[in-house]
Formats: structure tokens, sequence, C-alpha cells
């Protein structure tokens, strides 16, 4: 299988984006953390992506958490878990 020269370089950009994003995170957790009510805004307020996020959700791919115990306690998302998520449907759609 030959792979063209554009399809790697944009799987070779993904990867390192994910790389950059893991590095943030290990080194500053709180920087990779969003509400779900932020999620929306970093994806850059598209419909589209909204209803690929939500999606992926609910396929499991895109985990959330909460930090608190109670009820009321916000659902946080991973800003690298989200971004390789969509980084792996990029590049299936790339193959």
């Amino acid at each position: 299988m030959e792979i063209p020269i554009t399809t790697l370089q944009a799987m070779l950009t993904n990867a390192a984006t994910l790389g950059a994003m893991s590095a943030v995170k290990r080194l500053d957790p709180v920087k990779d953390e969003l509400k779900a009510s932020e999620v929306r805004t970093w994806l850059g307020n598209d419909s589209k992506m909204s209803r690929k996020f939500d999606a992926m959700v609910r396929k499991g791919m895109i985990k959330g958490f909460k930090k608190g115990t109670s009820q009321n306690s916000p659902f946080y998302y991973s800003k690298c878990q989200i971004e390789a998520a969509f980084a792996a449907v990029r590049c299936k759609d790339l193959l």
C-alpha cells in the first residue's frame, strides 16, 4: 500500500499536534481540562463539530469525568482526548 505524500503529511501533523497536547497535559493537567459547557466554544461554535463531538461521546471515544462527588458537579473533558478522537477520524478519512 502506497500512501500519498499529502496524506502522510496530514497524519504526521496530527501526530505532532497530539504529542504537543500530551506534553501540556503532563506538565499542567489543569490546562487540559474543559467543562462540558466550554467544549462548544473550544471547537469554534461549529455545529458540525459539535454533532461529531456528541457522536464520539455516545460511542465512547471521548469520556467525561467529574471532579466532585455531588450530583451538580460539572462534567469535564480532556482536550487531548478530544483532539485524539478527531485525529483518529481524520486519519481514517484520509486512508
